[in-house]
């Protein structure tokens, strides 16, 4: 299944109405709610997607966007956050968030599960020392080791903190029905990291709490020499569930229309789970008419 992200568009439209018909006019009869929307763009989406038949697959969080924060930004509160008010707020919208997931019969909620704070600015750092000395360079290698060094010993804690609030959502979503998916991300103070991943997964053991491949995030990290991407995919897979379809140029432009950057489709796509859903999730640079063609081409090279 081939879905489409309404944060290509959202921006650009004043009526939710006008978001869904725009993107069902591209040949998508299904779509992600992503972060941004406020509630009264969902009221005209939710009008708009039964008159055109369009069905919600998954939403990410945070949706509807709070309405105190007056930009996109779906890392406005984390649950990783040093302060207790900002846990709980994170914890009350993805409860919001679950709420809109059940009212549209989405299955899937994404989830950005956080960062670490007081390592703010690592991967900025790393990307400025690559751009000049390239990925196999002493220099950058030996910054690499030390931010890896680093990055290991802040996890424990935060981990923690994640847990004791996923714990209860968990539950939850057992109840009703729904996936929380965690979703990998491009900035290595972000959490979790592969590793950590993998142990937050095994350690749940629960098919309400699964993994969402982004191709383009994964890329970014595979130029910065933190992982392998198909190496990574294999060791994920089992827990993979659905992903972000975008791809990414070096070392750090992502949201491309595929087959307009560097990620091996070919070789990557066979080792996830087949009949997984894939969302396109673009840039709102990105046009149309490219977009439709590069539709045809997946579905030609990978819809059995």
């Amino acid at each position: 299944m081939l879905s489409f992200s309404t944060n290509w568009n959202a921006s650009r439209h004043q009526q939710g109405a006008a978001i869904v018909e725009e993107i069902h006019g591209m040949g998508f009869g299904t779509i992600e709610l992503g972060h941004g929307l406020s509630a009264s763009l969902l009221h005209g989406i939710r009008e708009s997607a039964v008159r055109e038949h369009v069905s919600v697959l998954s939403v990410h969080n945070f949706c509807p966007m709070p309405m105190e924060i007056l930009q996109d930004n779906p890392d406005c509160y984390e649950f990783t956050s040093r302060k207790s008010r900002e846990r709980d707020r994170a914890l009350r919208l993805t409860r919001q968030t679950m709420a809109t997931a059940r009212e549209f019969g989405a299955k899937f909620v994404v989830l950005h599960l956080g960062r670490i704070d007081a390592l703010s600015g690592m991967t900025d750092r790393m990307l400025d020392e690559l751009k000049v000395s390239g990925v196999a360079s002493k220099t950058y290698s030996r910054m690499k080791l030390a931010e890896v060094i680093r990055r290991e010993k802040a996890g424990p804690l935060v981990i923690e903190r994640l847990i004791s609030l996923l714990e209860p959502l968990v539950e939850e979503a057992a109840k009703s029905g729904l996936v929380l998916v965690a979703e990998n991300r491009s900035d290595y103070e972000a959490v979790p990291t592969e590793r950590e991943m993998l142990a937050l997964l095994k350690e749940f053991d629960s098919p309400h709490l699964r993994y969402w491949h982004d191709f383009g995030h994964a890329q970014m990290r595979d130029s910065l020499g933190l992982l392998d991407h198909a190496q990574w995919l294999g060791d994920i897979a089992p827990f993979a569930v659905g992903a972000h379809l975008q791809d990414a140029a070096w070392p750090d432009r992502d949201h491309l229309i595929p087959f307009a950057g560097d990620v091996d489709f070919d070789r990557l796509i066979p080792i996830l789970p087949k009949d997984i859903p894939y969302v396109l999730e673009l840039s709102p640079r990105a046009k149309a008419p490219d977009i439709i063609s590069a539709a045809e081409r997946w579905r030609e090279r990978f819809s059995s």
